[in-house]
């Protein structure tokens, strides 16, 4: 009889998390880039310091005033666990791009919010997996320098209220949006 109460209980207490679950409100969808960047694989390259890899890639605008930055889904093995994959978010600076941010347990899509805190949007992303139950949508608030690089614990926050954004890397992992970078 115990047992049995303190099934109902449980199961009682995940339906609660399961129905106060905020979502954001997706205005748009992006799927990632198809074309090659050579300058944008040598980033990632020295920047993950790996030599072969496969990702994903969209342009975006972070920064009112920015140049442009550029949000990248790493897969497979090397790169993606049970809790999500690296993603990574650089910045133009001239000609060449500056990594900003190396995040760790992400899924696409990347939602860039219509919020922004120090100049920058917010980025929502979906946490899931790794024993982490139910899933959660967490905020990742640029702090004048970088975005949180775990978005499973401070100072990224679960989302609280329904905000606009757009979902870039939609479709990421997809055959037909990966771009692999061989050995060399």
């Amino acid at each position: 009889m115990f047992r049995a109460l303190f099934t109902v209980v449980v199961l009682s207490g995940t339906m609660g998390l399961c129905q106060t679950t905020v979502r954001p409100n997706i205005v748009r969808r992006v799927a990632p880039e198809k074309e090659r960047d050579r300058k944008l694989e040598a980033a990632i390259q020295r920047a993950i310091e790996g030599n072969g890899f496969s990702y994903s890639y969209d342009r975006v605008n972070l920064q009112a005033q920015g140049a442009g930055e550029i949000l990248v889904a790493l897969h497979g093995a090397d790169y993606c666990g049970s809790g999500g994959c690296t993603s990574l978010v650089f910045t133009t600076r001239g000609q060449e791009y500056q990594l900003v941010t190396q995040i760790a347990l992400t899924r696409p899509p990347i939602i860039v919010s219509s919020h922004s805190m120090n100049g920058w949007r917010d980025l929502i992303v979906f946490v899931s997996g790794g024993g982490i139950q139910p899933g959660y949508y967490a905020v990742l608030r640029f702090d004048g320098k970088t975005y949180p690089d775990n978005p499973t614990v401070e100072p990224a926050v679960p989302l609280k209220k329904r905000v606009r954004g757009t979902a870039y890397l939609s479709g990421s992992g997809k055959p037909e949006y990966d771009i692999v970078v061989a050995p060399r």
